[in-house]
């Protein structure tokens, strides 16, 4: 009887033994095809969210920067027949709010027309959202993506219309919390952006996106500021200012 139940035991173990081998050689051997696919993924997306392919564009740079923990890659994608800048591919996670399960990372093609940068794009790289809930923000044509298509993120609201009158973002129906999420993407995705055009500067890991974002607006009506008195001062010089 003692004897049965010592081999009972030194089979289970065995077998047990045996599966999580199995488990961490298949693991193991299917971890470089998932990353391998997943980066993919993120390259084929690059070219996607600026309405061209890597037959016609080429990524000039690849940066990589730090809002606190978290990295925001920015690709600099330009045409292969011009050499000539077609527009910048954001990749970027939601920082400041989660979504209802986790994170939400995107990518965000912005393009530039007549001295204006526009949303060109969105694809949403990974989100672990309720199916028919927050899970719709990866159907085409979702509030969330209409909310940002064409527009100029220099006049956006960071924020869903619920909690904020001002807020620039239609929250999906039941969401909010996800729809949240996105928001905070989007704004630490054009953080990203700023980065890359040098109109803001990353002094502190800390910042947020927000934060951030707010130094950029600082920096646009300085100059803005400058350029208005280097004008008055032109024009006083030519004696084109009235007097009361």
């Amino acid at each position: 009887m003692k004897s049965s139940l010592k081999n009972m035991v030194l089979v289970l173990f065995t077998i047990g033994g045996v599966s999580a081998l199995l488990v961490g050689l298949v693991h193991n051997i299917t971890k470089d095809a998932i990353a391998q696919a997943e980066e993919q993924k993120k390259n084929k997306a690059k070219f996607e969210v600026l309405s061209t392919t890597e037959s016609e564009a080429v990524i000039l740079e690849d940066a990589t920067r730090k809002i606190g923990d978290f990295e925001v890659k920015v690709s600099t994608v330009a045409s292969r027949a011009t050499n000539e800048i077609i527009g910048y591919a954001v990749e970027a996670p939601s920082i400041t709010a989660n979504g209802y399960s986790d994170r939400i990372y995107l990518m965000v093609g912005f393009v530039e027309t007549d001295g204006e940068v526009r949303i060109n794009s969105v694809e949403v790289l990974s989100q672990k959202e309720t199916p028919g809930l927050g899970a719709n923000m990866t159907k085409p044509g979702n509030k969330l993506e209409n909310s940002v298509l064409g527009k100029n993120p220099a006049t956006m609201t960071f924020k869903v219309k619920k909690d904020d009158p001002r807020g620039s973002f239609d929250a999906l129906s039941g969401s909010t919390i996800s729809s949240r999420a996105y928001a905070n993407a989007m704004e630490t995705a054009y953080a990203g952006y700023l980065w890359a055009k040098g109109v803001i500067v990353a002094k502190d890991n800390d910042a947020t996106a927000e934060e951030l974002v707010e130094e950029s607006v600082v920096v646009e009506e300085e100059s803005m500021g400058e350029e208005m008195e280097d004008n008055m001062g032109s024009a006083t010089q030519k004696g084109e200012v009235g007097h009361e």
